[in-house]
């Protein structure tokens, strides 16, 4: 390590944003060191550029037609055995691709916010004897078997619970699922102030349409129907203008439709509710705002397990089709003023990427 400059690399997987993002947030939680050195790679770098909007595509394709082959992957994977097999051929073939990307960065610490990176590094550590400290960060309210690699020295969890799911001599730290710096610190009144929004309004946000998940405008259609005089519906559409459109020229003023926008933290704050997928990231920002969560419909695998803790948990509801949705959002019009949805904050850690990248700096001065 040199007595001046730590580099960090950043490895992340362009499947789903959660796992980028999550590594924005480190980035930005390392540079306010000045003395710190942060690459943010993606290991779709790794291979042909086509090899990897194909494999998009596919994933893509996939989760829309036909999830019940991407439940069985996933479970066939988080049994072991041969799917570890299969994870070593992958990994290996990819640590070998990467390997003059990895060797030109040179880095201290490698951070892996998904675990294909989190296996690649294992087995470059392994085949170049390198003394790499490498973290696992895991952007998810569950483990996967895939994330269990040898030479991982620390994993960061979304929540001390699942820290039985780690053998006993694996070290892990429960900090949370790390996010942007807009999550912490913000009010809610003053919030709505600068979105104009009612103290008297119950606002409902409605994400996911953006990738074609969420089925907003059946949802909008439904809740609209006889719905509480005090209902706002503020429905996001992410970077998929065609939908944005398709909403505004059928609801109007009815419903406040937003496109792709910087605003995330500002709207989850102001909010009181929200309907949405339960993807890793995106459910620790909703934590972090201390919004109702209804989750409409997760899919198979990741999303179904975090799903399954955050109603055990965090007292998030499960809707498995759009009237539980109606119920749902109607009762809470009128069981509960705007500000109550912030007690659930305390289910939140907005500092998560802040203590991450402090623990490590800690270790790190220490050898």
């Amino acid at each position: 390590m040199s007595e001046n400059k730590i580099t960090i690399l950043l490895l992340s997987a362009p499947i789903g944003s959660g796992h980028r993002l999550a590594a924005e947030a480190l980035k930005q939680a390392f540079e306010k060191n000045k003395n710190i050195k942060v690459i943010h790679g993606n290991v779709f770098d790794f291979f042909p550029a086509i090899l990897g909007k194909t494999f998009l595509r596919t994933y893509l394709w996939i989760l829309d037609t036909c999830p019940w082959m991407y439940e069985l992957m996933y479970k066939w994977g988080n049994k072991g055995g041969g799917s570890l097999w299969m994870r070593s051929i992958i990994n290996g073939a990819l640590a070998y691709l990467g390997a003059g990307f990895i060797r030109k960065a040179q880095p201290d610490v490698v951070i892996a916010t998904h675990a294909t990176p989190a296996g690649i590094m294992s087995i470059y550590k392994r085949r170049n004897k390198q003394d790499l400290y490498l973290c696992g960060v895991i952007t998810d309210y569950t483990v996967h078997r895939w994330w269990l690699c040898d030479g991982v020295d620390t994993y960061f969890i979304a929540d001390e619970r699942l820290q039985e799911r780690f053998p006993t001599n694996v070290e892990t730290f429960a900090y949370g699922i790390p996010l942007r710096d807009g999550f912490h610190g913000l009010d809610k009144d003053v919030c709505r102030q600068q979105l104009g929004w009612s103290e008297e309004d119950k606002v409902c946000l409605l994400m996911g349409g953006g990738d074609g998940l969420l089925p907003m405008e059946e949802i909008i259609t439904s809740l609209l129907q006889k719905a509480p005089v005090n209902l706002k519906l503020v429905a996001l559409t992410g970077k998929n203008t065609s939908l944005k459109e398709k909403l505004a020229a059928k609801f109007g003023s009815k419903v406040q439709i937003l496109g792709f926008t910087e605003q995330i933290p500002l709207l989850m704050c102001a909010a009181d509710m929200i309907i949405s997928k339960a993807g890793g990231l995106s459910s620790a920002e909703v934590l972090a705002s201390g919004l109702y969560f209804i989750i409409y419909k997760p899919l198979p695998g990741q999303e179904e397990n975090n799903a399954k803790f955050l109603a055990a948990n965090c007292e998030a509801v499960i809707a498995n089709n759009i009237q539980d949705i109606r119920k749902k959002i109607f009762s809470l019009c009128v069981e509960s003023s705007p500000k109550t949805a912030q007690g659930k904050a305390f289910y939140g850690k907005p500092q998560a990427a802040k203590d991450i990248a402090n623990h490590i700096l800690e270790r790190l001065s220490k050898i």
